[in-house]
């Protein structure tokens, strides 16, 4: 089974029906287009529009589509939810249709998505559409399973960007030290994040801290960024934390700390 770079794999498990049996041939592997997708729809109205999923493997696969959410902790670690558990999720404004089928190799379907949003709905609300094989159960072997997504954003209105810094915080380690920086997303879109941290000593920036770049952050959110700086020597430090998140003009935040 190979992962197609077109969709987005999100999960690759295998349910194991006997376990000292001999493996079955399986060579299943999904795409889905668009994997991700952002449109606008006024607030009170309908929107449908297809997905495309593809079977690109060798075997004939069954599918079942599902609505979920997708929920990232500040730290990045992912959880999927029912839809409308998460802040500003349009899942449960969503249906899918068909919600189950059959792909021979080679084959594609046109899922219709359609979304139908509140008439008090403003900025920008998102779901995901989960595409996951079910392959037959054999006698004697296993089935693996894929999963493929197509990330949904509805824009209701006008959706502007807007976030601001809160902790900048920082630890020594055994090869120097950890800058942790907490980005909140204050607006009403979604926003990928990058940065750094300048270390300053009497006015003069004796170490620079690159984040990591692109970190996504959900509307409503907060996020976790953090890097690792050089040891320095005895003395006071300002850490000034400066972050990119296409936004207006860039935001920072500062914490002053002692080397002993």
């Amino acid at each position: 089974m190979r992962a197609v770079a077109r969709g987005l794999v999100l999960a690759v498990g295998a349910v194991i029906t006997a376990l000292t049996a001999e493996p079955a041939h399986a060579d299943m592997s999904l795409d889905v287009a668009p994997a991700r997708y952002e449109f606008p729809a006024d607030p009170g109205t309908m929107k449908t529009f297809p997905i495309t999923v593809r079977n690109v493997g060798t075997s004939a696969a069954h599918v079942v589509a599902s609505l979920n959410d997708l929920d990232t902790s500040s730290t990045g670690k992912v959880r999927f939810l029912a839809p409308g558990a998460v802040k500003f999720s349009s899942g449960k404004w969503s249906a899918v249709n068909p919600r189950e089928f059959d792909l021979e190799p080679g084959a594609f379907i046109q899922v219709r998505y359609t979304v139908t949003v509140p008439s008090g709905a403003k900025g920008e609300y998102a779901t995901l559409v989960l595409f996951t094989t079910r392959p037959p159960r054999k006698a004697g072997g296993f089935g693996l399973t894929e999963s493929v997504a197509s990330r949904l954003y509805v824009v209701a209105g006008d959706a502007a960007p807007g976030g601001a810094v809160g902790d900048v915080k920082t630890t020594p380690n055994i090869t120097g030290r950890d800058y942790t920086v907490t980005f909140n997303n204050t607006g009403t879109m979604h926003e990928y994040v990058g940065g750094h941290v300048d270390v300053t000593h009497d006015g003069s920036v004796v170490d620079r801290i690159q984040l990591p770049a692109s970190t996504y952050v959900a509307r409503g959110y907060s996020r976790i960024v953090s890097g690792q700086g050089k040891t320095l020597p005895s003395g006071s430090y300002d850490a000034v934390a400066i972050l990119d998140y296409g936004g207006p003009s860039r935001v920072a935040g500062k914490t002053t700390f002692v080397v002993r």
